[in-house]
Protein backbone atom coordinates (compact mmCIF):
# COMPACT_ATOMS: atom_id res chain seq x y z
CA UNK A 1 0.00 0.00 0.00
CA UNK A 2 2.61 2.19 1.35
CA UNK A 3 4.72 1.84 -1.95
CA UNK A 4 1.53 2.64 -4.48
CA UNK A 5 1.09 5.83 -2.66
CA UNK A 6 4.33 7.04 -2.43
CA UNK A 7 5.01 5.88 -6.83
CA UNK A 8 1.34 8.35 -7.14
CA UNK A 9 3.03 11.39 -5.28
CA UNK A 10 6.16 11.37 -7.13
CA UNK A 11 4.23 10.89 -10.46
CA UNK A 12 2.00 14.07 -9.10
CA UNK A 13 5.22 16.17 -8.37
CA UNK A 14 6.70 15.03 -11.96
CA UNK A 15 3.40 16.79 -13.99
CA UNK A 16 2.88 19.90 -11.21
CA UNK A 17 7.25 20.11 -12.06
CA UNK A 18 6.42 20.16 -16.00
CA UNK A 19 4.12 22.82 -15.67
CA UNK A 20 5.96 24.96 -13.82
CA UNK A 21 8.46 24.70 -16.15
CA UNK A 22 5.78 26.07 -19.30
CA UNK A 23 6.32 29.40 -20.26
CA UNK A 24 4.55 32.17 -19.09
CA UNK A 25 3.74 33.60 -22.10
CA UNK A 26 1.59 30.02 -22.87
CA UNK A 27 -0.74 30.60 -20.01
CA UNK A 28 -1.00 34.57 -20.45
CA UNK A 29 -1.17 37.63 -22.73
CA UNK A 30 2.21 38.81 -23.47
CA UNK A 31 3.02 41.47 -21.09
CA UNK A 32 3.54 45.74 -21.94
CA UNK A 33 7.34 45.25 -22.34
CA UNK A 34 7.20 43.05 -25.23
CA UNK A 35 4.84 45.44 -26.74
CA UNK A 36 6.19 47.58 -30.14
CA UNK A 37 5.03 51.37 -29.31
CA UNK A 38 4.53 54.85 -30.86
CA UNK A 39 4.46 57.55 -28.38
CA UNK A 40 4.13 61.05 -29.66
CA UNK A 41 3.32 64.40 -27.83
CA UNK A 42 2.09 67.89 -28.66
CA UNK A 43 1.14 70.90 -27.39
CA UNK A 44 -2.01 73.09 -27.13
CA UNK A 45 -2.38 76.96 -26.54
CA UNK A 46 -4.81 79.45 -26.40
CA UNK A 47 -5.12 83.13 -26.13
CA UNK A 48 -7.36 84.74 -23.78
CA UNK A 49 -7.37 88.36 -22.88
CA UNK A 50 -7.44 88.67 -18.60
CA UNK A 51 -10.33 89.67 -16.66
CA UNK A 52 -7.78 90.26 -13.53
CA UNK A 53 -4.23 91.85 -12.27
CA UNK A 54 -2.47 91.55 -9.12
CA UNK A 55 -0.26 94.26 -8.70
CA UNK A 56 2.65 93.57 -6.48
CA UNK A 57 3.45 96.91 -4.18
CA UNK A 58 5.67 97.16 -0.88
CA UNK A 59 5.51 100.10 1.62
CA UNK A 60 9.72 100.94 2.68
CA UNK A 61 10.73 102.98 5.94
CA UNK A 62 13.85 102.82 7.49
CA UNK A 63 15.16 104.75 10.68
CA UNK A 64 17.48 104.89 14.04
CA UNK A 65 14.65 103.67 15.89
CA UNK A 66 12.46 100.14 15.62
CA UNK A 67 9.27 101.58 17.03
CA UNK A 68 9.83 105.18 14.58
CA UNK A 69 10.30 103.07 11.45
CA UNK A 70 7.49 100.54 12.22
CA UNK A 71 5.19 103.26 12.87
CA UNK A 72 5.69 104.94 10.22
CA UNK A 73 5.58 101.61 7.69
CA UNK A 74 2.41 100.77 9.12
CA UNK A 75 0.65 104.42 8.86
CA UNK A 76 2.16 104.40 5.29
CA UNK A 77 0.39 100.62 4.72
CA UNK A 78 -3.00 101.89 5.92
CA UNK A 79 -2.87 105.19 3.61
CA UNK A 80 -2.56 102.22 0.60
CA UNK A 81 -5.14 99.93 2.28
CA UNK A 82 -7.56 103.10 2.29
CA UNK A 83 -6.73 103.78 -1.00
CA UNK A 84 -7.55 100.22 -2.46
CA UNK A 85 -10.77 100.22 -1.24
CA UNK A 86 -11.79 103.67 -2.39
CA UNK A 87 -11.80 101.31 -5.81
CA UNK A 88 -14.34 99.13 -4.12
CA UNK A 89 -11.14 96.23 -3.78
CA UNK A 90 -12.50 93.48 -1.25
CA UNK A 91 -10.16 92.96 1.55
CA UNK A 92 -9.98 89.17 0.74
CA UNK A 93 -7.92 90.82 -2.31
CA UNK A 94 -5.48 92.45 -0.51
CA UNK A 95 -2.68 90.11 0.49
CA UNK A 96 0.40 90.50 2.80
CA UNK A 97 3.02 88.61 1.15
CA UNK A 98 6.50 89.32 3.32
CA UNK A 99 6.88 91.81 6.06
CA UNK A 100 10.97 91.77 6.14
CA UNK A 101 12.63 94.10 9.32
CA UNK A 102 16.58 94.38 7.98
CA UNK A 103 19.13 96.06 10.65
CA UNK A 104 21.02 98.60 9.55
CA UNK A 105 24.91 98.19 9.98
CA UNK A 106 27.61 100.66 9.59
CA UNK A 107 30.04 100.19 5.86
CA UNK A 108 33.11 97.75 7.78
CA UNK A 109 36.65 99.54 7.94
CA UNK A 110 38.51 97.85 5.64
CA UNK A 111 41.22 97.29 8.29
CA UNK A 112 40.03 96.85 12.09
CA UNK A 113 41.95 99.80 14.50
CA UNK A 114 42.89 97.17 16.42
CA UNK A 115 42.86 93.58 17.05
CA UNK A 116 40.34 93.91 20.05
CA UNK A 117 36.62 91.79 19.77
CA UNK A 118 35.01 94.51 20.58
CA UNK A 119 35.86 96.63 17.68
CA UNK A 120 35.33 93.49 15.20
CA UNK A 121 31.46 92.87 16.72
CA UNK A 122 28.63 95.18 13.69
CA UNK A 123 26.78 97.64 15.46
CA UNK A 124 23.41 98.40 14.62
CA UNK A 125 22.71 102.03 13.38
CA UNK A 126 19.09 101.82 11.92
CA UNK A 127 16.66 99.63 11.06
CA UNK A 128 14.41 99.22 7.74
CA UNK A 129 11.23 97.38 7.45
CA UNK A 130 9.51 96.16 3.89
CA UNK A 131 6.12 95.60 3.51
CA UNK A 132 5.27 93.62 0.73
CA UNK A 133 1.94 93.66 -0.63
CA UNK A 134 -0.31 91.84 -3.68
CA UNK A 135 -3.65 93.71 -4.84
CA UNK A 136 -5.70 91.97 -7.15
CA UNK A 137 -7.85 93.74 -9.08
CA UNK A 138 -10.97 92.52 -11.18
CA UNK A 139 -11.86 95.73 -12.54
CA UNK A 140 -9.03 96.11 -15.32
CA UNK A 141 -10.50 99.65 -16.43
CA UNK A 142 -8.81 101.11 -13.28
CA UNK A 143 -5.89 99.61 -13.06
CA UNK A 144 -3.49 102.41 -13.86
CA UNK A 145 -5.55 104.51 -11.77
CA UNK A 146 -5.14 102.00 -8.92
CA UNK A 147 -1.38 102.16 -9.67
CA UNK A 148 -1.07 105.99 -9.91
CA UNK A 149 -2.62 106.31 -6.68
CA UNK A 150 -1.08 103.99 -4.65
CA UNK A 151 2.16 105.04 -5.14
CA UNK A 152 1.12 108.35 -4.23
CA UNK A 153 -0.49 107.52 -0.96
CA UNK A 154 2.31 105.50 0.19
CA UNK A 155 4.03 102.80 -1.31
CA UNK A 156 7.53 103.42 -3.01
CA UNK A 157 8.43 100.33 -4.47
CA UNK A 158 6.22 98.81 -7.46
CA UNK A 159 6.89 95.15 -8.72
CA UNK A 160 5.17 95.02 -11.30
CA UNK A 161 1.34 93.17 -12.33
CA UNK A 162 0.94 89.72 -13.48
CA UNK A 163 -2.12 89.54 -15.84
CA UNK A 164 -4.56 86.34 -14.96
CA UNK A 165 -7.91 84.93 -15.31
CA UNK A 166 -10.41 84.34 -12.42
CA UNK A 167 -11.27 81.06 -13.78
CA UNK A 168 -8.77 79.09 -15.80
CA UNK A 169 -10.36 75.64 -15.76
CA UNK A 170 -12.27 75.74 -19.15
CA UNK A 171 -9.76 77.24 -21.15
CA UNK A 172 -7.08 74.89 -19.49
CA UNK A 173 -9.70 71.90 -20.53
CA UNK A 174 -9.72 73.06 -24.04
CA UNK A 175 -6.19 73.47 -24.15
CA UNK A 176 -6.21 69.52 -23.49
CA UNK A 177 -8.91 69.11 -25.93
CA UNK A 178 -6.41 70.91 -28.87
CA UNK A 179 -3.46 69.25 -27.50
CA UNK A 180 -4.78 66.13 -27.43
CA UNK A 181 -6.07 65.63 -31.32
CA UNK A 182 -3.00 67.33 -32.29
CA UNK A 183 -1.33 64.18 -31.03
CA UNK A 184 -3.61 61.39 -32.67
CA UNK A 185 -3.60 63.27 -35.75
CA UNK A 186 0.14 63.29 -35.27
CA UNK A 187 0.28 59.12 -34.43
CA UNK A 188 -2.32 58.86 -37.61
CA UNK A 189 0.13 60.64 -39.41
CA UNK A 190 3.34 58.45 -38.38
CA UNK A 191 1.32 55.34 -38.68
CA UNK A 192 0.59 55.85 -42.09
CA UNK A 193 3.86 56.73 -43.60
CA UNK A 194 5.42 54.05 -41.56
CA UNK A 195 3.03 51.51 -43.03
CA UNK A 196 2.18 50.52 -39.58
CA UNK A 197 -1.07 49.70 -37.64
CA UNK A 198 -2.49 51.69 -34.42
CA UNK A 199 -3.68 48.96 -32.41
CA UNK A 200 -4.65 50.56 -29.22
CA UNK A 201 -3.84 53.35 -26.97
CA UNK A 202 -1.95 52.25 -23.89
CA UNK A 203 -1.33 55.22 -21.86
CA UNK A 204 -2.10 58.77 -21.37
CA UNK A 205 -0.36 61.64 -19.67
CA UNK A 206 -0.83 65.15 -19.11
CA UNK A 207 2.40 67.10 -19.59
CA UNK A 208 0.62 70.48 -17.38
CA UNK A 209 -1.20 73.09 -18.37
CA UNK A 210 -0.21 76.85 -16.96
CA UNK A 211 -0.49 80.31 -17.91
CA UNK A 212 2.44 81.78 -19.78
CA UNK A 213 3.45 85.44 -21.33
CA UNK A 214 3.36 85.41 -25.31
CA UNK A 215 6.37 87.30 -26.58
CA UNK A 216 5.65 90.64 -26.60
CA UNK A 217 1.94 91.21 -24.85
CA UNK A 218 2.70 90.23 -21.41
CA UNK A 219 5.12 93.31 -20.32
CA UNK A 220 3.46 96.17 -19.01
CA UNK A 221 3.46 99.36 -20.99
CA UNK A 222 3.15 102.24 -18.56
CA UNK A 223 3.77 105.72 -19.32
CA UNK A 224 2.38 109.01 -17.54
CA UNK A 225 0.38 110.92 -19.45
CA UNK A 226 -1.15 114.50 -19.80
CA UNK A 227 -2.90 114.27 -16.34
CA UNK A 228 -0.19 112.22 -14.43
CA UNK A 229 -2.16 108.93 -14.83
CA UNK A 230 -0.26 105.32 -15.74
CA UNK A 231 -1.88 104.36 -19.25
CA UNK A 232 -1.67 100.39 -18.83
CA UNK A 233 -2.08 97.51 -21.55
CA UNK A 234 -3.29 94.12 -20.56
CA UNK A 235 -2.64 92.67 -23.74
CA UNK A 236 -3.31 88.98 -23.70
CA UNK A 237 -1.91 85.86 -21.77
CA UNK A 238 -1.33 82.52 -23.51
CA UNK A 239 -2.35 78.73 -21.56
CA UNK A 240 -0.10 76.21 -22.63
CA UNK A 241 -0.62 72.63 -21.90
CA UNK A 242 0.60 69.20 -23.56
CA UNK A 243 -0.11 65.53 -24.06
CA UNK A 244 1.87 62.39 -24.19
CA UNK A 245 0.34 59.50 -25.96
CA UNK A 246 1.57 55.81 -26.09
CA UNK A 247 0.14 53.80 -28.72
CA UNK A 248 1.00 49.59 -29.24
CA UNK A 249 1.24 49.04 -32.70
CA UNK A 250 1.64 46.32 -35.08
CA UNK A 251 2.91 46.26 -39.35
CA UNK A 252 0.29 46.32 -41.73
Amino acid sequence: MYPTMNASKILIGVVLGFVLLLPVSGWSESTDKDLSRLTVSAEGAINVPPDKAVLSFAVETAGEKLSVVQKENQERLAKVLEECRGFNIPSELIQTTSLNVIPEYPPKPRRPTDGTLENNIPRIIGYRVVHHVNVEVRNLEIVGKVVDRVLQVGANKFSGIVWGLQNEQPTKLEVLKQASAKAQDKAKALAQALNLKLVRMINVSEGGVSPSPPEGRYRMAMAMDSGGEASVSAGEISIRGSVLLVYEISQK
